[in-house]
């Protein structure tokens, strides 16, 4: 999809280039126009409605694979995000039956001390 994407900007980009030098240079208008026949208004005119259909067609084109583009993204961040829940509910699920306490013969247990698995610092903490 990155490839049609790029693909279709340059090509909107090109054709931007072609479109300015045939709107504001004169000669390159004519000489555009001369190169199939003789130049005639009428054959000017043509061309000139040619690069709005194709302006139309191209634009059209960046506009419908940026909207699939961004949708496809939208759908994978989705996704993600999705997993990213799930997993944290996983390890919700398992840090809750861990620290749940074991029935006693009372039906009550007193509350376990914390387990810490990292060994206390020596260096004093930093203020800024």
């Amino acid at each position: 999809m990155l490839f049609l994407k790029r693909i279709v900007t340059v090509l909107a980009l090109v054709y931007l280039l072609l479109a300015l030098l045939v709107l504001f240079f004169p000669f390159v208008r004519t000489s555009t126009v001369g190169i199939f026949s003789a130049y005639s208004l009428p054959m000017e005119i043509n061309m000139l409605l040619g690069f709005t259909w194709a302006s139309v067609i191209i634009m059209g084109l960046l506009l419908l694979f940026e909207n699939l583009d961004s949708g496809l993204l939208r759908r994978n961040v989705a996704k993600q995000e999705q997993r990213i829940n799930e997993l944290k509910a996983q390890l919700f699920d398992a840090t809750k039956s861990v620290n749940q306490p074991a029935p006693t013969a009372t039906g009550y247990s007193a509350p376990a001390a914390p387990v810490y698995n990292t060994p206390p610092t020596s260096t004093p903490p930093t203020t800024y």
